[in-house]
């Protein structure tokens, strides 16, 4: 972080935390005390923002954190549409402007030899949110279903690369010269998922859902996710092990990054069997991610007991409640369900945002008040789950795709703008040539290979000139991050 030291800076968000204001009230039934009390989590996350930190406009602590930061400015997204309150949009476009990189697949030069596939998938859920909610473009890029598209494209070139082993499955990282290499990881596969399936209900395009399915068969197939919708933490191809055995450690950003790409497939294909899927995961992350099972309130079962959960551990709540609460709208019969679970766990977070007088959020929500620690991942979580019980007040979801579109905030017909229809056209042209690798790279890695590059190569020729990049390289000091010790995710990326 090109910033000053971490002691002052700690200091200085204690100093700003300090005056964010009185102990939260929230009653879930109306939606103007639900907004009053987002607003209070957000200007408590925001006293972390820094226009110069490299770690993604927010500064955060050693080891390097630039993945939560595409996740915190997700949350500040989902906040603005939630609430129709723009205080945040400006710094929010900035930061994405900053951080989407000079191809437009989020692989800025900053964050060379420090950036793994799971990071990059962290700033591009900001990418799709604006997709889906017509954000605003960037000055001077390409619309947002275009960066989405370059971002899916080197996923799908790197899973080809990977698929010499395991039958499939995209590394957690995807520079073979570091630690962590050998690591086929849900929250990497879960998000190439995702990914594939946003584009798939957004775009129309058969090709995504093909890869969205490609990518649940091999995560069903190898163990990832279970038979009852359980969804752990990654499997190796290390020494031939072949991904012959799974590691079962439980984290609910897993879950969730699974569970929103099923609820996008359902939406999009109509079809129950997905909706069973959906449903599946909703039933077993209620049964483990909440407490009392089914019926209480949302936590980290893995670290939150024991008072152990990390930076980033305290962040994953966040995932769990964000794509809970758009699952809600993408598939009805999940809605009451997941309301019911998301207003819990709001009332929780709220009276545990009680901390130093001024509404500093904790940890643990099960108990009653302030448990004495607070992060940005801790913001983050709480923000995330109180705002999401007001989803429905967001624009519909929109599509170009056989589900019709909603209009843009600037009101104009996504359908009839020019720009919008020549970049789709752009889209689905440079994932076309995919739709041959969908088929092969299970059996053939060499064909695989081949036509990621051809995927690769079509989309630097039909997108705007320069929008798509190939993987870069580089080296990363002693990054060990999706693998587990000891319950915990370790991510040693430190400050530059």
């Amino acid at each position: 972080m090109k910033t000053s030291s971490s002691s002052s800076r700690l200091a200085v968000t204690a100093l700003a935390l300090a005056h964010v204001g009185s102990a939260i009230e929230l009653n879930a039934a109306d939606a103007s005390s639900i907004k009053s009390a987002a607003s209070t989590v957000a200007k408590g996350l925001y006293v972390y923002h820094n226009e110069q930190a490299t770690t993604g406009q927010f500064n955060q602590p050693e080891p390097w954190f630039w993945w939560l930061s595409g996740s915190g400015w997700t949350g500040l997204m989902d906040y603005t549409m939630y609430t129709k309150d723009t205080t945040y949009k400006k710094d929010l476009l900035s930061a994405l402007s900053k951080n989407v990189g000079p191809k437009f697949d989020f692989q800025p030069p900053e964050q060379s030899g420090w950036e793994a596939n799971d990071d990059q998938a962290y700033w591009l859920y900001a990418g799709l949110t604006a997709m889906e909610y017509s954000f605003d473009t960037l000055p001077g890029a390409p619309t947002w279903d275009v960066i989405a598209t370059n971002t899916f494209n080197l996923f799908v070139e790197r899973w080809n690369i990977d698929s010499t082993t395991c039958g499939g499955g995209l590394k957690w990282q995807f520079d073979p010269k570091v630690s962590g290499w050998t690591y086929k990881n849900s929250v990497t596969n879960g998000a190439f998922f995702q990914t594939a399936a946003r584009l798939a209900r957004y775009t129309g395009n058969q090709t995504f859902a093909d890869w969205a399915t490609k990518i649940w068969d091999w995560s069903t197939g190898v163990g990832l996710v279970s038979a009852d919708y359980h969804v752990y933490d990654g499997t190796s191809d290390d020494k031939g092990a072949n991904c012959s055995s799974v590691n079962h450690i439980e984290w609910s950003y897993n879950i969730a990054s699974y569970l929103h790409g099923a609820a996008h497939m359902a939406n999009f294909t109509d079809d129950p069997v997905w909706e069973k899927r959906v449903l599946g995961f909703v039933d077993t992350a209620a049964a483990t991610f909440f407490t009392p099972a089914k019926t209480g309130v949302m936590f980290e079962q893995n670290c939150e007991p024991s008072k152990a959960c990390t930076t980033d551990q305290t962040s994953f709540k966040a995932s769990l409640s964000r794509w809970l609460g758009k699952t809600a709208v993408l598939v009805p019969s999940a809605r009451t369900t997941i309301m019911a679970l998301l207003e819990n766990s709001a009332k929780g977070a709220a009276q545990a945002c009680a901390g130093h007088g001024n509404s500093t959020c904790g940890v643990s929500w099960t108990g009653s008040g302030f448990d004495g620690q607070s992060d940005f991942g801790v913001e983050l979580s709480a923000l995330e789950t109180i705002q999401s019980l007001l989803v429905f007040n967001a624009p519909p979801f929109a599509s170009i795709g056989k589900k019709g579109a909603a209009p843009p905030a600037d009101g104009t017909s996504t359908a009839s703008a020019p720009a919008s229809t020549s970049m789709t056209a752009t889209s689905a042209t440079s994932v076309a040539t995919s739709a041959t690798s969908v088929a092969t790279s299970a059996t053939s890695a060499a064909t695989s290979a081949t036509s990621a590059a051809t995927t690769v190569s079509t989309a630097t020729t039909a997108t705007t000139a320069g929008n798509t990049a190939a993987p870069t390289g580089g080296s990363k000091a002693n990054p060990t991050g999706g693998f587990t010790c000891g319950g915990k995710k370790k991510r040693s990326r430190k400050h530059r």
